[in-house]
């Protein structure tokens, strides 16, 4: 089977080398939409007759992926025709280019940016606070048709500092060709009948574990361990990562110990999960390689959908759907979502242009360009339809939407790289069977408390 359990694998994720090349493409906006709420007549969508051409700079994530991304702009230029979008020149990743500038008191007015991002910066000050103008215009850019995972992506503290760019649920992928052989019932057959739970995937699993006459193992699940494997699982049994104002981490309470004790039998007691040096071997990475050649000998791993982010579409030769997330002891099922947006600096000396281009950049019309690329998956309910029948990657795309709508996004925190740090380091020996669960849980609540009070 194909376990799929939110966020592709890691080396598919984020690894290749961006080299940023500085773009000015030249759209449109109004300088009039933000003035408005200042007692000005314009509309948030339609610009004054006599505005004047404005500038704004935007931070992009990478030149790649801005090849596609800034097919918005286009669109964007014919609805507002004055205002030209200049993209930040960078050697590096979008995040790390932002930071530089920031430093140097050069920011730019808008700027992509990751959840995992953005709750240092808004820390720092470094974020304009938009609620008041996304109440005002929410009507008009039907802000309850996106996500609310979504828009979990630009919030922090109860405050929104941009709008949604991309929501990507992370869900079980499973390749049919191996449960037809094996005569097992699809996962999402099994879920139609109520039976897709923890239970059915230890089953699954095992029945699709198997050993042949030459002693080459096949695994029937491929598991993640990394921090955002994690959360699902203990959401999933009832269990929080932080508490309600993340002061203090929750991931040794029973809870959150039995879930991940689940995870760590799937891989050392039960044997269905690849361990140490036979992990990861069939996943391809994002220049379509496979690291080595174990593609027969695994049936199920994770892996982030996100439509072009992870590129599964460009590497995957073999056919395969989504799942969705099994039930746990949670009376809800609760996927799992990393997202991103797009942020509005504090310091934009455009800050009106530079919100009328965030509301474009997040409407459905840009949703549709943005899906038609393969970048991402839909990020309104109201797109999930022209996903499905167009760009048909999952070829389920119904269980993908599904999920999405009731996904949680990712739990971050100011300290975050500290934390990923804390977790991978007392984590590691629980998935070789070296450490037992609680105490390497208890060991990661006790360095990460600190970190959650500065």
């Amino acid at each position: 089977m194909y376990w799929m359990s939110r966020r592709i694998v890691a080396y598919q994720t984020h690894t290749r080398r961006w080299a940023l090349r500085s773009v000015a493409v030249s759209v449109a906006t109004g300088t009039g939409a933000l003035a408005a709420a200042c007692g000005g007549a314009q509309t948030a969508t339609t610009p004054a007759a006599d505005a004047k051409p404005v500038t704004i700079e935007y931070n992009v994530q990478s030149a790649p992926l801005w090849e596609k991304a800034g097919q918005v702009v286009p669109a964007f230029n014919k609805k507002f025709p004055h205002i030209t979008v200049k993209t930040s020149p960078s050697e590096g990743s979008g995040i790390a280019k932002l930071r530089t500038m920031l430093a140097a008191g050069t920011a730019p007015d808008t700027s992509w940016m990751n959840i995992t991002d953005l709750p240092s910066v808004a820390e720092q000050g470094s974020l304009f606070t938009l609620d008041q103008w996304i109440t005002r215009d929410w009507k008009a850019m039907d802000g309850d048709d996106v996500y609310p995972g979504a828009w979990e992506a630009v919030t922090w503290k109860g405050k929104r500092h941009g709008t949604p760019y991309e929501a990507n649920p992370f869900l079980p992928v499973y390749r049919k060709d191996f449960f037809d052989a094996a005569n097992v019932p699809y996962p999402t057959k099994q879920a139609e009948g109520g039976k897709w739970d923890w239970n059915a995937v230890l089953d699954t699993a095992r029945r699709l574990t198997t050993t042949s006459a030459t002693g080459r193992k096949q695994f029937g699940l491929q598991l993640r361990t990394g921090n955002f494997a994690l959360f699902h699982w203990i959401w999933n049994n009832g269990g929080e990562i932080w508490n309600t104002d993340r002061t203090e981490c929750l991931m040794n309470r029973p809870q959150a110990v039995e879930a991940v004790q689940f995870m760590h039998d799937l891989i050392v007691r039960h044997r269905v999960v690849p361990m140490g040096a036979e992990t990861g071997a069939e996943i391809k990475d994002a220049s379509g390689t496979t690291s080595n050649n174990m593609l027969s000998k695994i049936v199920a791993f994770e892996w982030q959908f996100s439509g072009g982010g992870s590129l599964m579409g460009g590497i995957a030769d073999f056919p395969f759907e989504v799942a969705p997330e099994p039930k746990g002891k949670s009376a809800k099922v609760i996927p799992h979502m990393n997202g991103a947006g797009n942020v509005l600096l504090k310091e934009a000396k455009n800050p009106d242009a530079g919100w009328e281009f965030l509301k474009f950049y997040n409407s459905k019309e840009a949703d549709i360009i943005l899906m038609d690329t393969g970048i991402i998956p839909p990020r309104r309910k109201s797109s999930e339809e022209h996903y499905a029948k167009s760009v048909k990657y999952p070829p389920n795309g119904k269980v993908l939407a599904e999920m999405a709508r009731v996904a949680r996004i990712t739990p971050t925190i100011p300290a975050w790289a500290d934390f990923n740090t804390i977790l991978g380091k007392e984590m590691a020996p629980v998935w070789m069977g070296e450490r037992p669960p609680k105490e390497a849980l208890d060991e990661v609540v006790r360095q990460v408390n600190p970190l959650l009070k500065k």
